[in-house]
């Protein structure tokens, strides 16, 4: 029976060669998108479910009140994490990572291997008993002991020592540390948070420690924030609250004094790190609930084609169904036939599916700047999920000839009680008015995301960020600044040179916390040093010049501040000369700068104060305006040979202050781009269910249309019976998609501080392109019938 069922499903399928190539091929790019998009969400949601001990691990948080403003740490101090420990029963274990002092720290292992590192941190042997670790060589409680060891991942392990086995080894960092490989581990996977090349020993860290933080943080007494992120391990995570409640009675006198009135320490579950802070590009819960949204919307667009040419050619399939219940069949065979054949079309979709998926995946992955292990795809859970989609689309697909179709009196039937055109007419308009609902809001949506990109890149940001360079300073190229710049300056092309202690649009920023001196109200300002060039170079403009505006080197005694600093601070009468207290001394206002956006204009203007220096240790980047005609590969060429004179052991590094400002806006030309990819899909999806639905109508009513020929119809007259009644469904479908994409593209605004205007002209513009788009869809096959020979059609009657 059941090979009887599958040689009808297969001859079905072979007869209605159109629609079912409608069927497959839209069934196939519907699963193929929705592949891709389920990959990256059901990655994003695995991770770090590898670690064995993952529901029982806590990371430690602490959150501080500075007036309306809370800042929240995640290191806290050396003995933090010793102290919870023995005074809770509760804990297994604990341990600190420590994280390094810079973005870019050198290794080298021999001249020729000498490499920038980000992913460089510094730990203790109870990491390796709280998170999963496979060692390759070494032993993984002993070789994070001593000072000066490190162990390594197996690709750094090839990168600077080939096939050599490096234990033993020494690899030199920040160029005067010399530290001993004691032990290789895996690479962590991909769907993993932490994520480390190297792990030098923590009394590495303390060592280096020494020499660049207060001496507080390296007390054993000082029990507060500090400079280790510290990971818990409970024997029983319903505990957590017990364990949060020992920390205030644990703070040193002056941590519980910033703490207890103004702050909590708290313990969050490690595995909701990923995802629970909405940090990073597409790593965040807002971006998972879109994907997952788009992909159920493109997988039922395409079902909804397989339905909706199921209902047109129900009458067809009613008088089998009539044919074998006369001779036997009851509704639970009949079911199974039409299951049988969803089945086997979803299959052929399934198999072309996974080869537009493997086309498509690494152009997807470089686009969403992704890394997923191959091992992830082959595991049961993803392999799992592609099996549930396939099943569930089978069971979708053909639910209407299953449940329906099945159910109806073989009398009725084969008196022909149903009209073959009229038959699920209204489903099938409830069908194609959604798939155009969907297709028209997709096109609001992209529209609009593609006009905000374009307006937060060409807004007047309060600076000039075109053909500035960026170098970031290493340590021994600041003690040669002066001499650095002076060569520059006099080479060709190179306009302007200025400096100061950080890099903008790239990074994060210092920031102070000081009472307002009217209000006496806690105020952050973030906070730079610069020299007097940097106004220059980047052209910003004054609100209330300095006294002595040929004079900006005015000391740690003198301040700019910029308008959005001067209202945060209450100052509403003249700020010039107006002093601030700041912790160990007091800072005079000389100047107010107009407000410029020195982050992403996401966020409003904050508060920024600038702090004009001489050529000082703290200016750790130069900022060199190029003239527009220079040579850039040969100016780039020329200004590393200068850098090269005084820094020899540490690559030279630069960047292009616009390139980074725009960067700042990776996750929405991303979102852009793949809406766009989304929205192509939609269209086209919902074209081939509309091109085969003009295809059926126009074969059902091909007696009728040749009478109408026979009797003094004209071409137009035909064409506008079959499309009219097409076109105005698409008309409604766009009275439903323009309030339901205004809601929701007013919603993803609001996440701006700066935003466009959505205006009228987007609807107006997806509301003429879908009809245009329904129009030459339905086009060719309406002409093909009003083209007709009206003869071919009534020579049977």
């Amino acid at each position: 029976m059941i090979k009887n069922y599958l040689s009808v499903a297969f001859r079905n399928i072979v007869k209605n060669k159109i629609f079912s190539i409608i069927n497959i091929s839209g069934l196939a790019i519907g699963m193929a998108v929705c592949m891709l998009i389920l990959l990256y969400v059901s990655h994003e949601l695995s991770f770090d479910k590898f670690h064995q001990n993952g529901n029982k691990i806590f990371k430690t948080i602490a959150k501080l009140k500075f007036g309306p403003n809370e800042i929240e740490f995640d290191q806290v101090s050396k003995s933090f994490g010793n102290a919870v420990n023995q005074v809770n029963p509760e804990v297994e274990s604990f341990a600190r990572i420590g994280v390094p002092f810079q973005d870019d720290i050198v290794v080298k292992s021999d001249e020729n291997h000498q490499f920038f590192e980000k992913k460089f941190f510094f730990s203790e042997p109870s990491l390796f008993k709280i998170f999963t670790f496979t060692f390759i060589e070494g032993n993984e409680q002993s070789s994070l002991l001593e000072p000066n060891s490190v162990v390594i991942n197996e690709k750094i392990a090839r990168k600077y020592f080939g096939n050599e086995n490096p234990v033993g080894k020494i690899l030199t960092f920040n160029k005067n540390k010399y530290l001993t490989v004691t032990g290789i581990f895996n690479s962590l996977p991909s769907n993993s948070t932490l994520d480390f090349d190297f792990i030098a020993s923590l009394p590495t860290y303390d060592a280096l420690m020494k020499s660049t933080k207060p001496k507080q943080y390296e007390s054993e007494e000082y029990i507060g924030t500090g400079s280790y992120e510290t990971y818990f391990m409970l024997n029983d995570p319903g505990s957590v609250s017990k364990v949060e409640s020992t920390i205030p009675k644990l703070l040193t006198k002056e941590a519980g004094g910033n703490l207890n009135d103004n702050g909590t320490f708290s313990l969050v579950p490690f595995l909701d790190s990923h995802l629970g802070n909405n940090w990073g590009d597409f790593s965040n819960t807002k971006y998972i609930s879109i994907f997952l949204l788009i992909a159920g919307i493109i997988l039922l667009l395409a079902l909804i084609n397989y339905m909706s040419l199921t209902t047109a050619r129900s009458s067809v399939r009613l008088r089998e169904v009539g044919v074998r219940k006369v001779l036997g069949a009851n509704r639970k065979d009949l079911s199974l036939q039409f299951y049988g054949e969803s089945i086997i079309m979803c299959f052929t979709a399934f198999i072309l599916a996974l080869f537009i998926f493997e086309i498509l995946r690494h152009p997807f992955y470089d686009f969403l700047n992704l890394h997923i292990d191959n091992k992830y795809i082959l595991s049961p859970y993803f392999l799992g999920i592609l099996f549930l989609m396939f099943i569930t689309s089978a069971l979708v697909a053909g639910s209407y000839p299953a449940l329906i179709l099945s159910k109806h009196s073989p009398i009725h039937v084969l008196k022909g009680y149903f009209s073959p055109v009229t038959r699920g007419s209204n489903l099938r308009r409830i069908f194609l008015i959604f798939q155009f609902t969907v297709s028209v809001a997709m096109i609001i949506c992209s529209g609009v995301v593609q006009k905000q990109l374009a307006y937060l890149q060409t807004k007047k940001i309060g600076l000039h960020k075109e053909q500035v360079l960026v170098i970031p300073l290493s340590n021994e190229a600041r003690k040669h600044y002066t001499s650095f710049r002076n060569d520059l300056k006099q080479a060709a092309d190179i306009q302007q040179i200025g400096a100061s202690s950080l890099s903008l649009f790239k990074g994060g920023w210092n920031m102070y916390f000081i009472k307002s001196p009217t209000t006496n109200e806690d105020v952050s300002l973030n906070n730079m040093d610069v020299d007097s060039n940097f106004l220059k170079i980047l052209e910003l403009n004054w609100k209330i010049k300095p006294e002595n505006i040929e004079r900006l080197a005015f000391g740690n005694d003198k301040m700019i501040l910029n308008e959005t600093a001067v209202e945060k601070l209450k100052i509403t009468d003249n700020p010039i000369h107006k002093s601030i207290n700041f912790p160990g001394q007091k800072r005079e206002i000389a100047g107010v700068l107009k407000d410029f956006n020195f982050t992403s204009l996401q966020q409003k203007i904050d508060g920024m104060m600038l702090v004009v220096v001489p050529d000082s240790a703290s200016l750790r980047t130069l900022y060199v305006r190029l003239s527009p005609k220079a040579n850039m590969q040969e100016k780039l060429a020329s200004i590393e040979k200068t850098y090269k004179k005084y820094e020899t052991n540490v690559p030279f590094d630069y960047y292009f202050l616009d390139d980074a400002f725009n960067k700042l806006y990776q996750s929405e030309q991303r979102m852009s781009g793949l809406f766009a990819g989304f929205t192509g899909v939609a269209i086209f999806i919902a074209c081939l269910g509309l091109f085969g639905l003009i295809a059926f109508t126009s074969e059902q009513k091909a007696k009728e249309i040749g009478i109408r020929k026979v009797i003094g119809a004209s071409t137009y007259n035909i064409f506008t019976l079959l499309s009219k009644d097409f076109i105005i469904l698409v008309l409604i479908a766009n009275g439903f998609a323009f309030p339901i994409s205004y809601y929701f593209i007013n919603k993803w605004l609001q996440g701006f501080a700066y935003k466009t205007d959505i205006g009228v002209t987007i609807f107006v513009f997806a509301g003429m392109l879908s009809v245009i788009i329904a129009f030459v869809t339905i086009s060719f096959q309406a002409i093909r019938a009003a083209i007709a020979n009206p003869i071919k059609s009534l020579r049977t009657d």
